[in-house]
């Protein structure tokens, strides 16, 4: 442990040896649980198989997701979730602006969230998923009684009553394993989980149904050309030329071709460029901004092959086991670390770089062939699954 992280750990464990443990999961069941995520979608699509494996360890127990509000689509309609609550904390994420430490002391002090969660009389156990300093006084500030984190990626663990050793092992098991801290052995795979509705089912039905042509068969395929971190995401520029040379090839081996490009309202710019770039007469529209996160969900569950940056796109394309090719570059520069903590089992694959030029986060990119041709030997594996089926 470094000297900052021995600096910051310090007084968690002081302000923990006030929070005493007042709960034995391993002795008597708990009335509530609740489980802290308030970070990025896809580190929050990640955590979803927690769910259901607390709920087959504690069938009675109330779950409780505290995520921040722009989280909350991911997590509708779950059955393993009683009740989601809204915390908006001001660390790890991208959607709160102001991080400093003083905002997130105002925060965990004057935060009328934090109130909220107080006001219910504290909960028999807590899980802090991400494993931060700021979680285990946030825990303590709820009232958790038995709370459980995350030892030496940021800190907090000194805090809590138990937890997990981090390393770089895929995210959604390094979840399961605080579950697992709790007795849980019914565990699911580690994909993400999304559960939709009808309504929403069918509403991506009727836009793939706009791009149809009649008469033939059509290889849908979602595109997503953005990320939260912009560093990570493939010029779109590129992207373009890679949509229109799958089209073509899909279009001269007898299949109509439907791309859609997803994402939010700040991906339109780019989505614009790779339409542009993709030229004329290629099959490609864009629906950035324009629909809601779960009928983005529903668009992915329908499409045949995924392509997308290392983003939300790539983790919701996990949830429904759709062939997806990731394309790594820029600041992400060790791919294979990068697929063992956030990657998945085929039908998920990566395309990064052949060689780095260090600091040059703007040429590490493979090339528009190479991905193109990781997206045909999808669109392939797909058809000989449909093949095999019929």
């Amino acid at each position: 442990m470094g000297l900052k992280d021995l600096l910051i750990e310090t007084p968690v464990w002081v302000i923990g040896r006030f929070y005493r443990p007042r709960f034995d999961p391993h002795r008597e069941t708990p009335r509530e649980i609740l489980v802290l995520r308030p970070n990025d979608f896809g580190e929050l699509l990640t955590t979803t198989p927690l769910f259901e494996a607390l709920r087959k360890r504690f069938p009675a127990t109330r779950l409780v997701a505290g995520v921040g509000s722009w989280g909350v689509p991911i997590l509708e309609n779950n059955p393993f979730i009683d009740e989601i609550v809204e915390i908006d904390a001001p660390w790890n994420n991208k959607l709160v602006e102001d991080r400093s430490h003083r905002n997130v002391l105002r925060f965990l002090r004057q935060s009328p969230q934090i109130a909220a969660l107080r006001a219910r009389g504290g909960f028999d156990i807590g899980i802090d998923v991400l494993g931060s300093y700021m979680g285990a006084l946030l825990m303590m500030r709820a009232g958790v009684r038995y709370r459980i984190g995350v030892r030496g990626y940021r800190g907090g663990w000194s805090g809590c009553q138990a937890h997990i050793d981090f390393s770089a092992r895929q995210c959604g098991r390094a979840a399961l394993a605080q579950g697992e801290l709790l007795g849980a052995t019914a565990l699911p795979d580690v994909r993400p989980q999304l559960f939709l509705s009808a309504e929403e089912r069918a509403r991506a039905a009727r836009i793939w149904r706009a791009g149809a042509v009649p008469g033939r068969g059509a290889v849908r395929l979602i595109a997503g050309v953005g990320a939260g971190v912009p560093t990570k995401a493939w010029d779109a520029r590129l992207a373009g030329a890679a949509l229109a040379q799958i089209a073509q090839a899909v279009e001269k081996a007898g299949d109509a071709c439907d791309i859609v490009i997803v994402g939010n309202a700040a991906d339109r710019t780019r989505a614009a460029e790779a339409i542009a770039a993709a030229g004329p007469g290629v099959p490609v529209r864009s629906l950035a901004g324009e629909v809601p996160m779960r009928v983005v969900f529903a668009l992915t569950e329908a499409a045949h092959v995924v392509l997308t940056n290392s983003s939300m796109l790539m983790h919701v394309a996990a949830a429904f086991h759709r062939p997806t090719v990731a394309v790594l570059g820029g600041s992400v520069t060790r791919p294979e670390r990068h697929d063992a903590i956030w990657g998945y089992a085929p039908p998920y694959r990566s395309v990064s770089p052949e060689q780095y030029v260090p600091g040059q986060h703007a040429q590490n990119w493979p090339s528009v062939e190479r991905v193109v041709q990781a997206v045909l030997e999808q669109v392939d594996m797909k058809r000989t699954c449909v093949g095999a089926a019929a």
